[in-house]
């Protein structure tokens, strides 16, 4: 599943990836239930991907509307954390990364223990350019710790 803050661009990568057509537009919350996109390969294997409604800050206490939005999450194998590179809403994108992990593992004990990997999105923009490599920094320590692959 698509993990990430609202406008962090879940539903553009959905879109990207699959045929699936999520409404996307330049303002948060959009996705108000998940989009489900297939992957298909060439050799007829297949998989799919949820585009999750963004979270926000005190989801895992039900703030906005937290507890709806992370059940979703509850029913995903994997997770794919998108994070905003070049933090157009004012976001750190590394701190993005903890806070998105500290919810999930606040809502439920394990749950940002699941197979993982992490997306930097917006790299075109040139507010990227030195968050990429703090992101990069931040998934290599998490890879090393076992928590992200």
């Amino acid at each position: 599943g698509l993990v990430g803050f609202p406008n962090a661009g879940k539903s553009s990568f959905l879109a990207a990836v699959s045929k699936a057509k999520p409404h996307i537009a330049p303002y948060p919350f959009t996705t108000l239930k998940p989009n489900i996109g297939i992957i298909e390969y060439t050799d007829l294997e297949r998989f799919s991907i949820a585009d999750l409604p963004g979270l926000v800050d005190g989801a895992h206490d039900n703030r906005g509307l937290g507890h709806d939005f992370l059940r979703h999450i509850e029913r995903t194998r994997a997770l794919i954390y998108v994070i905003d590179a070049a933090g157009v809403d004012g976001r750190d994108p590394v701190e993005d990364l903890h806070q998105l992990r500290e919810e999930l593992e606040l809502y439920s004990e394990g749950l940002s223990g699941r197979p993982s990997i992490i997306v930097a999105n917006k790299t075109d923009l040139p507010a990227a350019a030195g968050n990429v490599e703090r992101l990069q920094a931040e998934a290599e320590a998490l890879a090393e710790e076992g928590v992200v692959g």
